[in-house]
C-alpha cells in the first residue's frame, strides 16, 4: 500500500488523553510504512509530550508559545505542510482544526480530519469534511451541529504495553509504602478542574477518610494546576487517620507501573480503559459525583458510549464511593473476575492496532475523494463567525 503523509497538529503538550492518543496512533501507522509528523504550539511550562515524542521517535515541531498570534502559528503549520510534503492534515480538537482550516487547508489546499475526544460538543469546527468522535452519545449533537461527515472512532488502548506484567509493579508499590496485604487504590489523571477530574480525587480522599481503614492506600498519580489544594486534602486526611493513607506521587511520564501495582483503578476516559487492559477492577469517575463499578450489566454501553465517564445527581458526600470501594475489597475472587473481564472487553473493543486501521482508512478516503475547495468555502462562513465574530463581539462586550 502507498504511504500517506500526514501532519498531525497536536491539541497540546500535556500528557492528556487525546495526546497520548495521537502519538500512539501516529506511532502505529508509522510503523506501518506511513510518514508522520506532529506539531503543536510552545507552552509556557512542561511539555512531557516531546520527550515522549522523542523517545518513539516521531518528529515533533513545537511552534511559538501561548502568546503567539495564530496567524503566526498557522504560517509555521503551513510552511511545515510544504517541507513535509503533507497529503492530509490531522486535527486534534478545536483549536487545531481551526489552524488547520485557515492554515494548510486554506482554500482546500490539503484535506482536514478532525478528531475531538471532548465530552460535550462543541462548536467551530469543520462541518463538510471529516470530524471523528469519540462517544457515541454525542453523535446526536454533532448531527444538529450540521455536521456532515461524521465518524466513531473510540479511543485507543494500546493492548500490548499495556498489559498484565508489561512492568513491574514491585517498586512503586514500596514507593507509595503499599504492603503486599494492603489493598492500593491509583488514579492516574490530569489534576485539573476540566471535567471535574480533580473532583473524583478529592471524593475518592474523602471516601478514604470515611472508611478509616488501615489496609487501603490511595495513590494519585499526575500533576496539574489543582495538585495543591489536593495535596492539603490529603495531608489533613492523613494526619487525622494517623498514618499516611494517601500519596500523590506527582507526574509520571510513564505512568504503567502504577497501573500494574494497582489492586482497584478508579478514574475516567482513557486512565479508566488502560486500568481495565491491566487487568484492574475499574471505578468510574464522572460528573456532579457520579461513580460507578464497570461491570457485565446495563451501564457497559453507557459507559463506552462516553469514554468511561457518567454524570450523577450531585450526592452530598462520598458514601456511595465508599461502598463501593468496600464492596470491591471485600472480594478479591470478584476483583480478580472483573480484571479478567475487563481486559477482555478493553482488548476487543479499543486496541489500538483496530483504531488505527480506522484513521489509515480515513486517510486514503481523503486522498480518493478529498473534499476540496467546495467543502473549504461551505464552511467558510460558520468557521468565520466562530474565529473572528465572536471573539471580537466578547472583546467589545468586556466579556
Amino acid at each position: 500500500m502507498r504511504s500517506v503523509r500526514v501532519l498531525v497538529h497536536l491539541n497540546n503538550l500535556a500528557l492528556g488523553g487525546a495526546q497520548l492518543n495521537a502519538v500512539d496512533i501516529a506511532r502505529t501507522l508509522r510503523d506501518r510504512g506511513h510518514e508522520p509528523v506532529l506539531f503543536a504550539q510552545g507552552v509556557d511550562g512542561p511539555a512531557p509530550l516531546v520527550e515522549l515524542a522523542a523517545e518513539h521517535g516521531l518528529d515533533l515541531v513545537v511552534a511559538g508559545d501561548p502568546a503567539t498570534p495564530h496567524a503566526v502559528i498557522r504560517a509555521r503549520l503551513g510552511k511545515l505542510a510544504d517541507e513535509h510534503g503533507s497529503q492530509v492534515v490531522h486535527a486534534w480538537e478545536v483549536r487545531a482544526a481551526r489552524n488547520a482550516y485557515f492554515g494548510p487547508g486554506r482554500q482546500g489546499r490539503l484535506p482536514i480530519v478532525t478528531t475531538f475526544y471532548g465530552i460535550r460538543m462543541l462548536r467551530g469546527m469543520p462541518r463538510y469534511q471529516p470530524l471523528v468522535l469519540g462517544l457515541g452519545a454525542l453523535m446526536p449533537d454533532g448531527r444538529a451541529f450540521g455536521h456532515r461527515d461524521l465518524r466513531l472512532i473510540e479511543p485507543p488502548v494500546d493492548t500490548d504495553s499495556d498489559a498484565p506484567g508489561a512492568v513491574s509493579g514491585a517498586a512503586f508499590r514500596a514507593e507509595v509504602g503499599a504492603a503486599p496485604d494492603q489493598l492500593l487504590l491509583c488514579i492516574v489523571t490530569r489534576l485539573v478542574s476540566g471535567l471535574e477530574k480533580d473532583a473524583g480525587v478529592s471524593r475518592t480522599i474523602a471516601a478514604l477518610r470515611l472508611l478509616d481503614d488501615p489496609n487501603l492506600v490511595l495513590a494519585v498519580v499526575g500533576g496539574g494546576p489543582s495538585e495543591r489544594h489536593l495535596r492539603a486534602e490529603a495531608a489533613a486526611v492523613n494526619e487525622e487517620l494517623g498514618r499516611e493513607a494517601i500519596v500523590l506521587t506527582g507526574q509520571r511520564p510513564d505512568p504503567r507501573p502504577a497501573y500494574q501495582a494497582a489492586d482497584l483503578v478508579l478514574g475516567m476516559g482513557g486512565s479508566a480503559l488502560r486500568g481495565l487492559a491491566f487487568a484492574k477492577p475499574v471505578i468510574v469517575h464522572g460528573a456532579s459525583g457520579y461513580t460507578a463499578i464497570h461491570e457485565p450489566g446495563p451501564l457497559v454501553e453507557p459507559h463506552a458510549s462516553r469514554c468511561m465517564y457518567g454524570h450523577g445527581d450531585h450526592p452530598a458526600d462520598a458514601k456511595a464511593l465508599a461502598a463501593q470501594i468496600r464492596a470491591l475489597a471485600d472480594a478479591p475472587a470478584r476483583r480478580t473476575e472483573l480484571g479478567a473481564w475487563g481486559r477482555d472487553w478493553v482488548v476487543a473493543r479499543f486496541s489500538l492496532d483496530h483504531v488505527s486501521t480506522a484513521f489509515e482508512e480515513i486517510y486514503r478516503e481523503l486522498l480518493r475523494r478529498p473534499p476540496g475547495r467546495t467543502a473549504w468555502l461551505r464552511d467558510l462562513e460558520q468557521m468565520s463567525r466562530y474565529e473572528f465574530v465572536k471573539p471580537t463581539a466578547r472583546r467589545l462586550l468586556g466579556r
